[in-house]
């Protein structure tokens, strides 16, 4: 923390970006070498039977059955009464802006054991199962518009599951009613989960992205009595089903409290499981696992390897005594991260099942919240995403003037020093103490106080960073274009590179307005070009939106900059000399003569 900090604006910015690509060097390189996970890692203990068991000989052929809502489009297949497919209406929700007619696929497995919504009904203890399979085969008894009736019957069990749309955008209601048809009481245990499968190009960023978040990050969410966890792939190396860790005999991992709700989340999308309360059943645990891609025989490595990401409602085993029967009642969310869908989940219960917790906003998420809060709230001002952005920056700008004020004038009062700094500097260039001792008598006399600049600039970083977090996962700036046909999508890089250039012209004007002091001229000459170069490359990189905070930030910098220069530095005086006093050495300082100081040791 020296004179030349730049209090925020776009050198300040710099500064902090060059040590995030520090840690993120240490990341990628010097921390797996440390911990050894650069290796590829052993197998997890998951086995063959982790597959779970199907009847044998010929099975019945399967049948599909269409929900159609105002806003998504969902089949289901008589395979485990699960869902096949989950596709997004709204055309934003496009798979590409090259793809304007091919909606996202929420439903990325084909393997049935891995299908959302797979219903569940073995015990894991010895008492008599109540279903003889883990994969069971149902047969569509009834098929609407807005709900799928499926029927699975055998000698011991009656299981009838109904899947329907509720009123809301994206949810589903899934009732599973079971009743004991055999002449003994058996037992079962009812669970259903959401599943994803991604890639590791899709949830992992080389080192060469910058730190932008790779397009799929996914993880495994849930929410209980006790609040809120998320899990990435790491959580689950092979050394770390420990059961008293919480994890369980079939490897999932089990989160504290009662379960509200399971789900597998990725940057803009969620897929959820819901507990319903309903009288006679006991609260489910919330349950969650990430398979490596051995498990799927793939090699590590390979372009191909993933994760399959599953979370699950697992309920307490219960017994039915002959002709009893039991219904359990779910909800089932397939959607985007849009914050007021999101708050509505649930309608009435809504308060206690808080989707919104599904929004990561990491760290920060508290200063994130009300960004984005404020952000909706100007969209709905101007009409425009992008322009909201603008309007947050200068917000922000405006909000920390206040804090930056010192940094500035501290600023433009060593700019004017300049001449008295280069003269101590070159009176004292080979008497580093002589020449402190003078510097800071300087800043005193001129009441400058260098380590200033830096505090606003330390402030501001959890702003900094709950905002990049809150334009990475805003799912309303997903696919929105701005300044069209400039900027199609404020969620992706610039593809014509409007931004990384703007940016860095920007970043350069803003240098040579109000060069960094306190260096000499080739270290200034070298910050006047590397700093712009910084902004350019990382922008080809980052999504649009956030390099329109940036270049808004910029230019209101700028403009900040010469309104303090033009009404406040004209305050500043500069002085003709200043008399420094001398530090006198002392026959101390030398180094000791030859026998004198301490003994010579004996011996």
């Amino acid at each position: 923390m020296t004179e030349n900090s730049s209090g925020g604006g776009a050198s300040g910015i710099g500064k902090w970006l060059f040590i995030g690509l520090s840690l993120i060097l240490v990341a990628y390189f010097a921390w797996p070498m440390i911990t050894g996970k650069s290796k590829a890692p052993e197998r997890q203990p998951l086995t063959t039977q982790d597959w779970g068991t199907t009847a044998e000989g010929e099975r019945p052929a399967e049948q599909t059955c269409e929900l159609t809502g105002p806003r998504s489009h969902v089949v289901l297949t008589s395979r485990g009464g699960s869902v096949k497919s989950a596709r997004m209406l709204d055309p934003k929700y496009a798979e590409s802006v090259d793809k304007p007619d091919t909606r996202i696929e929420l439903v990325t497995t084909s393997r049935e054991q891995r299908m959302p919504l797979r219903t569940s009904l073995r015990a894991t203890g010895e008492a008599a199962q109540q279903v003889d399979f883990d994969n069971l085969d149902f047969e569509l008894k009834e098929s609407t518009p807005t709900s799928c009736t499926f029927v699975h019957k055998d000698a011991a069990a009656e299981v009838t599951k109904v899947v329907s749309l509720t009123d809301r955008p994206f949810e589903l209601d899934v009732k599973l009613t079971l009743k004991n048809l055999a002449s003994e009481a058996r037992t079962h245990r009812y669970a259903i989960e959401q599943t994803s499968w991604r890639s590791k190009s899709e949830t992992e960023s080389s080192f060469w992205d910058l730190g932008r978040r790779p397009a799929w990050l996914t993880d495994v969410t849930t929410h209980t009595a006790k609040g809120t966890k998320r899990h990435l792939p790491g959580a689950f190396d092979p050394d770390d089903f420990d059961p008293e860790e919480g994890f369980t005999k079939e490897h999932f991992l089990r989160a504290e409290g009662d379960g509200i709700w399971s789900a597998v989340s990725s940057n803009y999308f969620v897929s959820s499981v819901i507990h319903q309360p309903v009288e006679g059943v006991g609260a489910p645990a919330a349950e969650t696992l990430i398979e490596e891609g051995e498990y799927y025989k793939l090699a590590h490595g390979a372009p191909d390897y993933g994760h399959m990401y599953r979370a699950r409602l697992a309920y307490p085993e219960k017994e039915l005594a002959s002709g009893e029967s039991v219904t359990y009642d779910n909800l089932a969310y397939f959607g985007p991260k849009e914050r007021a869908v999101l708050a509505a989940v649930g309608g009435a219960d809504s308060g206690r099942i808080n989707m919104t917790e599904a929004i990561d906003l990491g760290m920060f998420g508290f200063v994130g919240k009300y960004l984005v809060m404020y952000v909706a709230w100007l969209f709905k001002l101007v009409g425009s995403w992008g322009w909201a952005i603008c309007l947050l920056t200068i917000s922000m700008k405006i909000l920390v003037f206040p804090l930056m004020l010192p940094s500035l004038k501290t600023q433009i009062a060593t700019r004017r020093l300049k001449p008295q700094i280069e003269a101590i500097q070159a009176k004292y260039k080979d008497d580093m103490m002589q020449k402190n001792l003078a510097m800071q008598e300087l800043y005193r006399k001129e009441g400058i106080r260098p380590m200033l600049g830096c505090l606003p600039m330390m402030l501001q970083m959890p702003v900094w960073f709950a905002l990049y977090q809150a334009l990475g996962t805003a799912v309303e700036l997903f696919h929105t274009p701005f300044l069209m046909p400039l900027i199609p999508d404020l969620t992706h890089a610039d593809p014509y590179h409007v931004i990384p250039i703007v940016l860095g012209g920007s970043s350069f004007l803003q240098q040579k307005l109000m060069p960094a002091q306190g260096m000499d001229p080739q270290q200034q000459k070298m910050m006047l070009y590397m700093m712009p170069g910084i902004f350019t490359a990382m922008m080809f990189f980052l999504p649009a939106g956030l390099g329109v905070y940036m270049v808004t930030n910029t230019w209101v910098g700028i403009l900040q900059q010469f309104l303090v220069e033009r009404w406040i530095g004209s305050q500043v005086k500069v002085p003709e000399g200043i008399k420094v006093r001398e530090i006198k050495k002392r026959e101390s300082d030398a180094p000791p003569a030859l026998g004198k100081g301490k003994a010579r040791a004996r011996g």
